[in-house]
């Protein structure tokens, strides 16, 4: 029967993947440090930006700290808008680097 798929469940589905792009990339032995590193960025940008074929597009904005907004006021600088209003399912920020275990 089918099912949605829980937020744990996602946020193990995403951290697979980086763990298979990081062996993936270590193992391009012809390729300097840049450009494993490189090749790794673009592919965990390209999967958030749903170009892989195991996971879909994720949704990544910011989410600031809510006192933020006035210390740049006060700061005559700009500041990031305020999206933690939204009702997401399945958010899977915060924590990832912690999860990761290479």
């Amino acid at each position: 029967m089918s099912k949605e798929i829980t937020t744990d469940e996602v946020k193990e589905k995403f951290l697979e993947h980086v763990r298979v792009l990081v062996r993936y990339w270590d193992n391009q032995n012809e390729q300097t440090s840049f450009e494993k590193l490189s090749g790794l960025a673009f592919s965990i940008l390209s999967t958030i930006d749903g170009s892989s074929l195991d996971l879909p597009k994720f949704i990544l904005a910011p989410d600031p700290h809510k006192e933020d907004k006035e210390y740049h006021i006060d700061e005559n600088s700009n500041y990031y808008p305020d999206n933690n209003d939204i009702d997401i399912k399945s958010d899977i920020s915060g924590g990832l680097h912690e999860l990761l275990n290479l």
